[in-house]
């Protein structure tokens, strides 16, 4: 009886994010536009000289940008976790900071931002749950989530031209075929 219900209740759940088309006397699914989308990632405060060079390494590569930050992020969390890195904020004023030298934004007025002055985002094709890492693991610390997410970039790719961090990136099948012994053949 109990799983009867529960059997009901998700068919109830999935017509409701799959709105059904009536065309034709015929009724067809249609797929939800929030299980199409891409999610991509936006990291404030990524100076664009360490975006650029995450482009240019992962171009070397020959990967997607996205890939080489997520690779970064989640070993820049792993050594994190596991000790072999610390990571020490220092307070300023209005909370904690990774970077106590630079200039900090003194408060005021509120005005309208010039193109110029707005912080610089950086926007990579980074999964949600390493969003949701970097995201807990800098409130843990007090910190931005842009802040923590830049000192894990310039961790990584410091580590990388240092030699002590290699990438072999691993070849992908682009395409399905039916007759794998024909691959390559042309």
């Amino acid at each position: 009886m109990v799983k009867d219900e529960i059997e009901n209740l998700e068919k109830k759940d999935q017509s409701a994010t799959m709105p059904t088309q009536k065309g034709g006397g015929e009724e067809q699914k249609v797929p939800s536009k929030k299980a199409t989308k891409v999610h991509i990632a936006t990291f404030r405060g990524i100076p664009l000289k360490l975006h650029e060079s995450l482009k240019s390494i992962a171009a070397d590569l020959g990967i997607a940008p996205g890939e080489l930050a997520r690779y970064f992020l989640e070993n820049g969390l792993a050594r994190i976790g596991t000790g072999k890195e610390e990571v020490a904020p220092s307070f300023v004023p209005g909370g904690y900071t990774l970077y106590p030298d630079e200039k900090q934004n003194a408060s005021r007025t509120r005005r309208k931002r010039s193109k110029k002055s707005q912080q610089p985002r950086s926007y990579y094709g980074v999964p949600r749950e390493v969003v949701q890492a970097v995201l807990e693991k800098s409130q843990a610390m007090g910190v931005t989530q842009g802040e923590l997410a830049r000192h894990l970039f310039e961790r990584g790719v410091a580590r990388f031209k240092a030699g002590d961090l290699v990438l072999d990136p691993v070849p992908v099948q682009q395409i399905a075929t039916l007759y794998p012994e024909d691959m390559g053949k042309v």
